[in-house]
C-alpha cells in the first residue's frame, strides 16, 4: 500500500509555517485528549478516586419484574459482579465501566440458558458526584421452545425396542422451554438409563443444540454410542473374613446370562450397606470378550460387635439408662444378636432379640425375643416374662407389615389386689414410613396400626382384642430450618371390661413420650386414693413447631393433649392439654432432647413443671 503526503506552505516563510504546524498540532492533541476523557467517562474529577472520596454506585435491574423471568433475575444476582461489589469503593471509572460490560454478557448468556436467545440489554448510566446510578434495561423478548428431539447412534445401533426404552420417560419434550438446563438433565437421564439396559460400558454422550431464530425453535441432538448389550457373567466375592458367601450371594438378584441392569447393581449396594458388616463396598463390572459382564463385589469387613449406651431423666420418671451389647454377624450368618438392659426408678428390665434378616426371601425377617420386666408405678407392680416370635415383611421402600406370636406371664398387683395372668396374643400390623430420618425427621409422614387378638387367664378365661394407630406428618415450613410437626394416637381395646384387663395391658397416658406436662400415666381416671386405673381406650394429639436456629441447635414450642377413657372407642372431649418449650442441641447420632412443660389442667397435688431429658425428637 502507497501512502500519500502533501504540505501546504504559507506565503509568509519558514517561520510562520512552523509556527502554525506546531500550534495546529497542540490544539489537535488537546481536543483528542478531551474526546478520549469523554469517551471512557474519565472526566473531571480524576480517573482514581481519593480514599476520602471514593466512587460508589447503585444498581438497578429493569425488565425482569414478571414470576417467568425471576430464575434468571436469581441467577444473575449470585454471579453479578456489580452486586458482589456495590459496598466495595471502586477504584476507578473504567473498572465501573468494565464490571457494566462484563455484567451484560452474563445477563445475556443466563437469559439464552433459560431460552431467550432473542434478549437484549441496554445500559443507562447517571452521576451525581461520586455517585454513579446504574441501570440495565432488559428486553427479554420471545421465549424459544424445543422443536425437536433426535438421538443418533455410533455403530453399533441398539435394537429399535431398546430404542424406544431408551427414550422413555426422557425428561424433555418437543414444546418445552428451550432451557439449558433441561437439555442437561436429558443428558444424565440418557447417562443413567444405559447401564440399566444392559449397558455399562457405553462411552460418553455427546449433545449438540441449532437455534432456528426465524421458527424460534431448538433442535437437540444426542449421540450415543452405547456399544454392544452386555450379559451378567460371573459374580466374585473378595475380602471376606468372618462372613460367609452365602450372606452376600442370597442379594444377588440375578442369574448368569441376564442382561446387565444397573439397577440390580444398586440394590446388591445398599443391601450390604444396610447389614452394617462392611466399612467399605465396591461392585465393578468387567468387560470379557463372549459379551458378558464378570461383576467384583470387594469389600472390607467392619467390626461386627457394639456395646452402646444411653441415659435419660424426666420429673415423674427419674434417671434412666441402658447398656446394650450387639452382634451383627452372630454364627458368621449376618445374624443379628442384641442384648439390652434399661434401669429406671419406675422399671427395670433385660431383653435378648435375635434377628434372622431376608429370611425365606429377601426383605422379610424372623426375630425371636425374651424379656424380664420388673415396674413399679402409680398404676401397679408387676413382674412380667415374654416370649415372641415374630415375623416382618417390607412389601414396598415404605410400607411393611407384621406377624407375631407372644406369650406372657404376669405377677400383677394393682387396685384389684395380686392376680396372676396367662397371656397369649397374636398381634398383625401394618405400616407406612416415608419420613427422611428415623430421630429427626423434618418431613415425609408415618402410620402404623397394629391390632392384637388376645386370650387371657388368670382363674378364668378372657378374650379381648387391642388396637393402636399411631399417625405423625412432619412439614417443612419456609426454609428446611422450620418444621411442623403433628401426631396423633387413637387406642381401642374391646371384648372385655377394665377390671378383668391385666393392668399392664391397658392404656395410659401422661409423660415423655405422652402428654408433656404431666407425669407417668397420671392423664386419666384414678381411684379415691388417687391411684391410676388405665383404661380400654385413649386419644392423643400432638403438635410441635421445630426451629433449628443454629447449625446443630433449635428450639421447639409444642402443646399436647389427651385422655384415657373407660369406654371400647376413643373421645374427643375431655382432653388434657400441656404445653412448654424445649431444646435439642444436633449431634450425628441423633438430637439430644430437653423439654419443660406444664400442665394446662393441672389437678390438685400435680406438679406444675416436668422436664424430660433424652435422645432423639419427642415423636
Amino acid at each position: 500500500m502507497t501512502e500519500r503526503t502533501h504540505s501546504i506552505t504559507s506565503p509568509s516563510g519558514p517561520g510562520k509555517s512552523n509556527s502554525s504546524k506546531t500550534l495546529r498540532r497542540i490544539v489537535f492533541t488537546c481536543c483528542l485528549g478531551m474526546f478520549l476523557a469523554f469517551a471512557t467517562g474519565a472526566v473531571i474529577p480524576p480517573t482514581t478516586a481519593s480514599a476520602a472520596d471514593p466512587l460508589n454506585y447503585s444498581l438497578s435491574i429493569i425488565g425482569l419484574e414478571a414470576d417467568s423471568m425471576k430464575p434468571v433475575l436469581t441467577t444473575f444476582e449470585a454471579a453479578s459482579l456489580l452486586k458482589a461489589d456495590q459496598d466495595v469503593p471502586m477504584l476507578s471509572i473504567a473498572n465501573l465501566h468494565q464490571h457494566i460490560k462484563d455484567d451484560i454478557k452474563l445477563l445475556i448468556k443466563i437469559m439464552r440458558a433459560e431460552g431467550y436467545y432473542g434478549g437484549s440489554v441496554t445500559e443507562r448510566l447517571s452521576r451525581k458526584r461520586n455517585h454513579f446510578d446504574i441501570e440495565l434495561q432488559v428486553v427479554p423478548g420471545p421465549r424459544y421452545q424445543i422443536g425437536d428431539i433426535v438421538i443418533t447412534y455410533r455403530d453399533p445401533a441398539p435394537a429399535a425396542q431398546i430404542q424406544q426404552q431408551i427414550r422413555q420417560n426422557l425428561p424433555l419434550a418437543i414444546g418445552d422451554p428451550a432451557r439449558a438446563a433441561d437439555v442437561i438433565t436429558a443428558e444424565a437421564h440418557l447417562s443413567r438409563r444405559l447401564p440399566n439396559l444392559g449397558f455399562p460400558f457405553a462411552q460418553d454422550i455427546a449433545q449438540d443444540v441449532l437455534v432456528d431464530h426465524q421458527t424460534r425453535r431448538m433442535t437437540v441432538t444426542f449421540s450415543l454410542k452405547t456399544g454392544n448389550r452386555q450379559r451378567f457373567g460371573d459374580t466374585r466375592i473378595t475380602g471376606l473374613q468372618n462372613v460367609k458367601d452365602s450372606v452376600i450371594t442370597r442379594f444377588v438378584t440375578w442369574s448368569p446370562g441376564d442382561f446387565y441392569d444397573d439397577r440390580q447393581i444398586n440394590d446388591l449396594r445398599g443391601r450390604l450397606s444396610s447389614t452394617g458388616l462392611f466399612a467399605g463396598i465396591n461392585i465393578k463390572p468387567t468387560p470379557q470378550e463372549d459379551q458378558t459382564a464378570d461383576i467384583t463385589v470387594a469389600l472390607i469387613e467392619a467390626e461386627h460387635r457394639t456395646i452402646g449406651a444411653a441415659a435419660g431423666y424426666s420429673t415423674a420418671e427419674g434417671i434412666s439408662g441402658e447398656l446394650s451389647w450387639e452382634h451383627r454377624n452372630f454364627m458368621q450368618e449376618g445374624n443379628r444378636l442384641k442384648l439390652v438392659a434399661r434401669g429406671a426408678e419406675l422399671e427395670q428390665s433385660f431383653s435378648s432379640r435375635l434377628e434372622i434378616p431376608h429370611f425365606a426371601r429377601l426383605d422379610q425377617t424372623l426375630s425371636f425375643e425374651a424379656s424380664y420386666r420388673r415396674q413399679d408405678t402409680d398404676a401397679f407392680f408387676a413382674h412380667t416374662l415374654n416370649s415372641t416370635v415374630g415375623l416382618d415383611r417390607m412389601i414396598t421402600d415404605h410400607i411393611g407389615a407384621s406377624a407375631a406370636v407372644e406369650l406372657e406371664y404376669s405377677d400383677i398387683t394393682d387396685s384389684e389386689g395380686n392376680r396372676n395372668f396367662y397371656i397369649a396374643a397374636l398381634p398383625i400390623g401394618g405400616r407406612w414410613d416415608n419420613t427422611d430420618n428415623l430421630l429427626d425427621p423434618q418431613h415425609g409422614w408415618r402410620l402404623s396400626l397394629i391390632a392384637a387378638p388376645t386370650i387371657g387367664m388368670d382363674g378364668k378365661q378372657f378374650t379381648f382384642v387391642k388396637s393402636d394407630l399411631r399417625a405423625s406428618v412432619y412439614y417443612p415450613l419456609a426454609t428446611d430450618q422450620l418444621t411442623l410437626a403433628l401426631r396423633t394416637r387413637l387406642g381401642s381395646i374391646t371384648g372385655t371390661d377394665r377390671e378383668t384387663l391385666p393392668a399392664t395391658r391397658r392404656f395410659y397416658a401422661g409423660g415423655g413420650g405422652s402428654v408433656r406436662g404431666y407425669g407417668f400415666q397420671r392423664v386419666g381416671p384414678v381411684d379415691a386414693e388417687d391411684v391410676p386405673l388405665g383404661g380400654r381406650s385413649v386419644t392423643e394429639v400432638a403438635a410441635e413447631l421445630r426451629w433449628k436456629f443454629m447449625d446443630n441447635i433449635s428450639l421447639v414450642p409444642f402443646i399436647e393433649g389427651g385422655n384415657v377413657y373407660d369406654s371400647s372407642l376413643p373421645k374427643l372431649s375431655g382432653l388434657r392439654w400441656g404445653a412448654g418449650l424445649g431444646a435439642r442441641y444436633h449431634t450425628d447420632f441423633g438430637p439430644v432432647r430437653l423439654d419443660v412443660a406444664v400442665p394446662l389442667d393441672r389437678r390438685t397435688g400435680e406438679s406444675r413443671v416436668q422436664i424430660y431429658i433424652s435422645l432423639g425428637q419427642a415423636f
